[in-house]
């Protein structure tokens, strides 16, 4: 089902068809807009308006054209129809890739042939992933009936039998940070969000997946819609992340982000100063250390579900790396489980101002590269 969320491709709500259906046929008959005119009887000035979509005819200047043209009325309407259709249909689609709202217009002055071929890539894309939804609901009774941290290990085994992709799971991240409740994360490196500009987010995909994303453009938008979200949450909510405090500690001496992405000194420096801003500016950004292991990578959303990751960095190409789960009662359990790991750190490890002091101190005590 399309939701009513994702009906409105364009802004504005003239959003009409008949324009470029006009120009098409008066086009292949190699007639200018003044050709076409006199034989409808219309200016041409209104015409090229009609061809733009700033002006809709009335039923009796589309008959006069439609004349012209030797169709029927109905060849307009029904291509109306069609698109109509078919730029609803690309709406849902944006929307479930995580495209920001703010970019949609793009895809609204494309043919209607690239917006159908936009349609069916995606359709061809997500349907293997309707084979995991028994997977996914055993999963589901297996935390309810045993918890979510004795069956963590049982979770990984289906992750990587049945998982999304790295391509996959950035979309389902993308769509699951755009709710604007309370979020909470365990992650095993320090993200890279608060900060986003600063790097090349091709690299940190490719080193950290081991693999290419097919469309770089669309990981830039989903980039950038997630540090919309983050910031959204944090107008008037909380984003609480657990990090294990060695590898940020060796992020900040050495660049080493992950297995096999590092950056410079500068681009390590400016990320954590962002990061301590959010930390000292605002409250609900917080951040816990802790000294150990992560049994596993979390992300969840109060209303929209939690995405189980492997622990294990990077995934292999050859397998799958996470699992969303969207019931309720599984996203509370998820929620449980981080509530006790968050309360579990000590005080001192997880109060804004004492997570800041220790970073600014780990930067002084040397940047990256040294």
């Amino acid at each position: 089902m399309i939701s009513k969320a994702g009906n409105d491709l364009r802004e504005d709500q003239l959003r009409q068809h008949i324009g470029p259906a006009v120009k098409e046929l008066r086009e292949r008959e190699g007639w200018s807009l003044r050709d076409l005119g006199a034989r409808c009887g219309v200016s041409s000035a209104y015409l090229s308006r009609i061809e733009r979509g700033s002006s809709i005819p009335s039923f009796s200047i589309l008959a006069s054209i439609s004349s012209a043209f030797r169709v029927s009325p109905e060849y307009f309407i029904e291509f109306e129809r069609s698109a109509k259709k078919l730029e609803s249909e690309l709406a849902h689609t944006l929307e479930q890739l995580g495209v920001p709202r703010s970019t949609w217009h793009e895809f609204a002055d494309l043919s209607m042939e690239a917006q159908g071929a936009i349609v069916e890539s995606f359709k061809e894309m997500t349907t293997p992933l309707n084979a995991t939804d028994k997977n996914l609901h055993a999963a589901e009774v297996m935390l309810l009936a045993e918890g979510v941290e004795a069956s963590i290990d049982r979770l990984v085994d289906i992750v990587k039998q049945y998982g999304l992709n790295p391509v996959d799971f950035a979309r389902h991240r993308t769509q699951l940070e755009e709710s604007s409740t309370d979020r909470f994360a365990i992650i095993n490196r320090l993200c890279t969000l608060p900060a986003s500009w600063l790097f090349d987010q091709l690299q940190v995909f490719e080193g950290t997946f081991g693999v290419q994303p097919e469309e770089p453009l669309l990981l830039k938008w989903w980039v950038r819609a997630q540090r919309s979200a983050l910031l959204k949450v944090l107008d008037g909510g909380t984003s609480r992340c657990i990090y294990p405090r060695g590898p940020i500690s060796t992020y900040i001496r050495t660049g080493k982000w992950g297995d096999h992405v590092s950056f410079d000194a500068e681009t390590v420096r400016k990320h954590l100063e962002e990061t301590i801003k959010l930390l000292r500016s605002r409250p609900g950004y917080q951040i816990g250390l802790f000294d150990g292991r992560i049994p596993m990578r979390l992300l969840g959303k109060n209303d929209s579900g939690v995405i189980f990751i492997t622990p294990d960095d990077p995934a292999s190409p050859e397998e799958g790396m996470a699992l969303r789960f969207s019931a309720p009662e599984t996203t509370e359990s998820f929620k449980a489980y981080f509530d006790d790991f968050w309360e579990s750190i000590p005080v001192d490890s997880r109060t804004n101002s004492r997570v800041a002091d220790w970073l600014e101190s780990e930067l002084d005590a040397g940047f990256a590269g040294k």
